[in-house]
């Protein structure tokens, strides 16, 4: 199911598109667009690998229930586990905020500086690495199916939030999370900050005190900004900034400034200098870099789809060679639009292995089809980098 949902999608993110051009708003930048799809593809993987391992716990417990569950052949069953999902929805969000090290996770998503369809891709890759603890009750009082049910519109509904092109909605948004209360929860001012975590319903954020309404228009990202489009890194960059700006402390201060919200860290470090707002610019690449971009980087989209698609019918050598080509696809996008001194070469063994993995599957003279395909994609990835000049500095 959410293979077509992810169709969906597409579909929609390209209407934004289309709409964005058409009024030149800059509500979509090469950039930002590539990184977040990049952040998609990557959670994407992580999950294919894990969510068995993950459902686990889940599957133990309810193995351990023997008294009746919310029917799932009854409306009110769906409708009380969708209220309980969305009830561990806000605590699961809520903590991820009030933990740093859940923030270092979570804080991925909120660094998007463009809030449109697209930012809702941007998944962190380790987003369920502690967040199915939250999610374990529910196996005490609903069936599998109907959690796999309600996770699947939870998803749909969530990335609907993502628009800056839905106003208010007036009395809808006294029950129902809106985009303009999810705008409020993206924003970086200080009063929008920490607010807004419900999933479907927002009646959790009036009932815990958390709910704050849309004023003007925030500005969007988070306040330690993370500097780099590269969608690998971006799952990494929060963690290292928290433990180089932990280091100095004691180990008491240094679990304090891990296990409590981020604020703990700036009265734990108040000489932490700020970082700049601005970061990486489409303006600061070249138009053939980004062309060639444009051009190679959608093709992870099509291979993601294909293995998880296949699924169990696929060897786990060829699973984990799509899973090479796809994460070089991510680190290569971003290391060329940033003009990283790596990434022409990192693009000429991503092609490699790609055109090496391309002919095994097609029974095609390999030798032939990665030598040919290997000198076009070292000559783009010279012609990007003769044009990038130096790397600008960004703090990866």
């Amino acid at each position: 199911m959410l293979a077509v949902g992810y169709v969906f999608f597409v579909l929609l993110i390209g209407v934004e598109i289309a709409v964005s051009l058409y009024r030149r708003d800059g509500v979509y930048r090469l950039g930002e667009m590539i990184v977040n799809v990049g952040h998609g593809v990557l959670y994407q993987i992580v999950d294919h690998f894990t969510a068995a391992l993950i459902a686990l716990p889940a599957i133990a417990l309810a193995g351990l229930v023997t008294w009746p569950l919310l029917p799932v052949d009854a409306w009110w069953g769906w409708l009380i586990g969708l209220i309980l999902f969305d009830l561990s929805t806000y605590w699961v969000h809520r903590h991820h905020h009030e933990i740093h090290l859940l923030w270092a996770i979570h804080g991925t998503h909120h660094a998007a500086e463009d809030f449109n369809l697209a930012a809702a891709l941007r998944q962190p890759a380790f987003q369920r690495a502690f967040g199915w603890l939250w999610r374990l009750p529910l196996a005490l009082v609903m069936p599998a199916e109907m959690i796999i049910g309600v996770v699947v519109f939870d998803f749909l509904y969530q990335f609907l939030q993502h628009t800056r092109y839905v106003p208010s909605l007036g009395p809808i948004g006294w029950v129902f999370n809106t985009p303009s209360h999810h705008r409020v929860h993206h924003g970086r001012e200080a009063k929008y900050l920490d607010k807004n975590y419900g999933g479907i319903l927002i009646i959790w954020d009036r009932l815990f005190g958390t709910f704050k309404a849309e004023e003007e228009e925030p500005t969007y990202g988070i306040t330690r900004p993370i500097g780099s489009i590269n969608a690998a890194w971006g799952n990494l960059a929060m963690f290292v900034d928290l433990h180089r700006a932990a280091a100095p402390l004691s180990v008491r201060d240094t679990l304090s400034a891990w296990l409590s919200g981020p604020e703990r860290l700036s009265q734990l470090r108040p000489d932490l200098p700020a970082l700049p707002l601005d970061g990486w610019s489409d303006a600061d690449t070249p138009r053939a870099v980004r062309a060639y971009v444009i051009i190679t980087a959608p093709i992870a989209t099509p291979l993601l789809g294909w293995m998880l698609m296949s699924g169990s019918a696929l060897s786990l050598s060829l699973q984990l060679l799509a899973t090479s080509i796809l994460v070089l696809s991510v680190v290569c996008a971003g290391g060329l639009l940033e003009r990283k001194w790596w990434a022409a070469g990192a693009e000429a063994g991503r092609i490699l292995l790609a055109a090496v993995g391309s002919s095994f599957l097609l029974t095609t003279p390999w030798p032939l089809v990665a030598g040919a395909v290997l000198l076009a994609g070292l000559a783009a990835s010279q012609l990007t980098a003769s044009r990038a000049g130096p790397s600008p500095a960004i703090a990866n």
